[in-house]
């Protein structure tokens, strides 16, 4: 949950002194905002249900719905993790672990890999879309592509990615990264690419995302949310072992 109110802070300094308490009141009454309706949060904010709606798409939402709809999933997950939250001993870790390669390597379609495999082979650069934690997955796989003789990366910056998918084209492959599906600045880039006609290909930790629906190809790896206290120990190295394979297949078509 406080990763996700940290990315709705983020938009602070493109909103409107009228937008900003509408977001400052979200911040601050997550619980109240997942069951409250339009017209009762007019009443409760004195503004109009069309600022509150101008908010949310201000902050990356289609609307007051939409925002909503992905608050309620995340206070589900945060529920859920509570439950997961520092399991006692090294050996409920290594279950854990054991248990996300195992369901990842069940759920791999050999044809979806070939696809992908072609996607790479067909295009003449390959950018890596990723941040946060998600950030060296990619930079691991760039690099073993850059050593296969593709012409590709992984960048760091936000401003820069974003420049990098307004300059793609369709004769290029963005692949995006990223755990939850969600992540404001990838769904960002998704859409630029989406628009601009690039082949794209998603890797993410959760079946049910907007991004998913965003791109023309999807892996799911299998990861657990692992909490100690606030610090995220969840695996990342399920989207890894699925890149490895896509870049395997690749060279095996090579």
């Amino acid at each position: 949950m406080e990763v996700f109110l940290k990315r709705l802070s983020q938009h602070r300094d493109k909103l409107s002194q009228l937008e900003k308490q509408v977001m400052e009141y979200i911040l601050e009454n997550p619980e109240r905002i997942a069951h409250s309706n339009l017209k009762d949060l007019s009443r409760e904010l004195f503004v109009s249900t069309a600022t509150i709606s101008r908010t949310c798409k201000q902050l990356g939402y289609d609307g007051f719905q939409d925002l909503k709809y992905t608050l309620s999933k995340y206070m589900t997950r945060e529920r859920e993790e509570e439950m997961t939250t520092s399991p006692n001993g090294l050996s409920s870790h290594i279950h854990r672990v054991k248990k996300e390669l195992e369901l990842t390597l069940q759920q791999i379609d050999e044809k979806q890999m070939m696809k992908a495999a072609q996607y790479i082979k067909e295009s003449n650069y390959v950018e890596f879309f990723g941040v946060g934690a998600s950030l060296p997955v990619c930079v691991d796989a760039a690099r073993k592509l850059t050593f296969s003789g593709k012409i590709c990366n992984a960048r760091e910056d936000w401003d820069e990615l974003r420049s990098v998918a307004n300059s793609m084209g369709e004769n290029d492959l963005a692949i995006l990264v990223s755990y939850s599906g969600e992540t404001l600045h990838i769904l960002e880039f998704s859409n630029i690419l989406k628009e601009r006609k690039v082949k794209t290909i998603a890797l993410v930790g959760r079946k049910n995302s907007r991004l998913k629906e965003e791109v023309d190809l999807t892996f799911h790896a299998y990861i657990t949310s692992c909490y100690d206290g606030e610090l995220d120990m969840s695996s990342r190295f399920p989207l890894a072992v699925l890149l490895d394979f896509i870049i395997l297949t690749y060279l095996n078509k090579l």
